[in-house]
């Protein structure tokens, strides 16, 4: 017999996603967010094991499948990853996360953003007329060229200018659709040889059933990616 397969090694060493890290993990529920302080057991190259959460002196297992946003302070930083249960240890004092693709520093961004190219079937602007006129919608074409779970930015031949108010409608594959309103807060004009204008939007009083379905298809996409050497 040969030697034992090398355990997989913790990817993310390096961010501070350690064994003994005290983690602050917040997901979805019907009544609003709920929020646990648990701790890190363990990570290998597939996982991140966690202790229970607990709520009330009582463990609050959470169900496989469950989105999670999880975060913790490494070197006087905020760290921050989205990612999914993935299933519990047999004596039910360990929840297993899905190992993440990326780790986000909060220094850096806000939120990440993700490279996309995604064809809205619907992107229009929102003209809210004086007086008690109703509102009214003007379509306008263009391709979501990155996206966030704070907002996207679209390339458009169309003009348009900070503060006003789009519309937009899309499907994310392999996770559902988005129906969302957004604010455009910068617009980089086409460089020489180029049509296309770069709308930055950032997403306005968006559900969080919607905000999640951006987390899980910008997760599975960055998973995606990494199994491909692209991250």
């Amino acid at each position: 017999m040969g030697a034992p397969a090398p355990r997989p090694k913790n990817p993310f060493m390096a961010q501070g996603l350690l064994p003994g890290t005290a983690l602050r993990i917040e997901v979805s529920a019907r009544d609003g967010d709920e929020s646990y302080a648990t701790r890190i057991e363990d990570v290998d190259g597939e996982h991140v094991a966690i202790l229970v959460p607990m709520r009330g002196l009582k463990p609050r297992p959470l169900p496989v499948g469950t989105l999670v946003r999880a975060a913790y302070i490494f070197r006087n930083k905020r760290w921050r990853f989205v990612t999914e249960v993935a299933g519990h240890s047999e004596d039910g004092a360990w929840e297993y996360l899905r190992l993440p693709a990326f780790i986000d520093c909060h220094e850096r961004r806000r939120n990440y953003r993700l490279q996309v190219a995604i064809k809205p079937s619907r992107i229009y602007r929102l003209v809210v007329p004086s007086g008690d006129e109703p509102e009214t919608e003007v379509e306008i074409d263009g391709t979501i060229v990155d996206l966030s779970e704070g907002g996207c930015c679209i390339a458009s031949k169309a003009f348009a200018m900070p503060g006003e108010r789009l519309g937009l409608e899309a499907t994310l594959p392999e996770a559902g659709d988005i129906a969302v309103r957004a604010r455009v807060v910068f617009v980089r004009e086409p460089e020489r040889g180029y049509r296309m204008r770069r709308i930055h939007c950032e997403f306005l009083d968006m559900p969080r059933a919607q905000r999640d379905l951006i987390a899980r298809y910008l997760m599975r996409r960055q998973l995606e990616m990494r199994r491909r050497g692209q991250l």
